[in-house]
């Protein structure tokens, strides 16, 4: 008797889970009718098996420690576009990664069991030996961060080849609203470079930074309706963090308007055949895993290693020590300390005075110049008063900071 309710009860459960999840079977469906059969089996090998936790370890002596899911390499800081608000402005574009060193990168991800590498920049097109370099390393999943202006019919036709790679185009919105960050024409171009790439028969999707000027223009059906009828798989969504160039601080949405997007997200997707993630604040559904901040972490071009590319402050450089000592290091534990035990929000965002005192704690430097200024001009304009290591108030404030 036990034996059929347990078995009424998981099937009731498994199906309480496949009608909230109903748009992953209508993705499924549009993969088989676009994506070739061989490129697709490739495809499901490297970004499905692999992140259901085929490959993730449990690293040191702390139960539960797995390893990351993914981490971003910016092996360029240069680009052809001058974005406004882009977190990578302000990085030193004087020198790029050398393929040795991204090569190291990538070996020991696959050595501590991390299933894949966000490339980033700058403009990751930008680096010449880019794809030659990815086609090496079949058994990891990359993703591309790109703004769209580089990707040609020779780039497209080379992606296919590497159905392991997947290309997400950076768009903040409709023409008007992008091109007034991003510079006129480039809107433009990124729906040209989507036409080849769904001509092409590959799955590429975009990432969207969602913000007080954008938000009811991206966070709609209309938007999400123009993404699939280009060929957008999945679509990206992350709330705007006032750092790199020219941070705008009344850009930044609230926690309970990121919550209030995210439902609305939720209820757009329901019958959409696109994946959505949200990133920047964790709700509990799926495909939300919050804030990655210590969860994760960013190398730079100049191989110093950040929490995320949201806290541009480090602790080590990557030709220096190794990418297991760097996850598991005092700075990233207290980093990653600073989550809430029920969700994980944006920390630069949510608890930027956390960070700081967590950065003079560890003797992070900048990872650029006025890191440390934007960081403290945000915590002035959010009106937040600045905790201290020592004080027994930052107990309260979220687990994981040694006092």
């Amino acid at each position: 008797m036990n034996s059929i309710v347990r078995g009424l009860v998981e099937r009731t459960a498994l199906r309480g889970w496949i009608e909230k999840n109903r748009n992953l079977f209508l993705v499924r469906r549009r993969m088989v009718e676009e994506l070739p059969a061989r490129y697709r089996r490739k495809f499901y090998g490297t970004w499905v098996l692999s992140h259901m936790g085929v490959r993730r370890r449990y690293l040191g002596a702390k139960a539960g420690e797995l390893s990351p899911l993914t981490i971003k390499v910016s092996p360029t800081m240069r680009c052809n576009l001058k974005c406004a608000g882009c977190f990578a402005g302000n990085y030193s574009s004087a020198s790029d990664m050398p393929v040795g060193t991204i090569e190291s990168i990538i070996e020991q991800a696959r050595e501590i069991g991390i299933p894949s590498v966000g490339i980033l920049g700058g403009e990751p097109l930008l680096f010449p030996p880019l794809l030659d370099l990815l086609a090496r390393y079949t058994d990891v999943g990359f993703y591309i961060a790109t703004n769209g202006t580089l990707v040609t019919r020779d780039v497209v036709s080379r992606l296919k080849s590497l159905p392991h790679v997947i290309t997400a185009f950076s768009v903040d919105g409709f023409e008007e609203i992008n091109d007034r960050f991003r510079g006129r024409g480039v809107f433009r171009r990124i729906v040209a470079a989507m036409k080849l790439m769904k001509e092409a028969r590959i799955a590429f999707g975009f990432s969207t930074t969602v913000h007080r000027e954008n938000m009811s223009e991206v966070v709609s059906g209309r938007y999400l309706d123009f993404m699939i009828d280009k060929g957008c798989l999945f679509g990206a969504f992350l709330p705007y963090v006032p750092v790199g160039s020219e941070p705008a601080f009344d850009l930044v949405c609230s926690e309970g308007e990121v919550k209030e997007y995210y439902r609305e997200l939720d209820s757009l997707t329901a019958e959409r055949a696109i994946l959505v993630l949200k990133e920047g604040y964790s709700d509990g559904t799926f495909l939300n895993s919050g804030c990655g901040a210590g969860h994760t972490l960013h190398i730079t071009s100049g191989g110093d290693v950040e929490p995320c590319n949201g806290i541009q402050f480090h602790k080590d450089n990557i030709n220096a020590k190794r990418l297991l000592d760097i996850f598991m290091s005092p700075y990233f534990c207290d980093i990653r300390g600073l989550h809430p035990k029920d969700r994980r929000e944006c920390l630069v965002v949510a608890r930027p005075e956390a960070v700081l005192e967590v950065v003079r704690k560890h003797g992070a430097e900048e990872t650029h110049s006025g890191a440390i200024a934007h960081l403290s001009s945000y915590i002035a304009a959010a009106g937040v008063t600045e905790t201290h290591i020592g004080d027994p108030d930052l107990a309260t404030k979220g687990p994981g900071v040694t006092i």
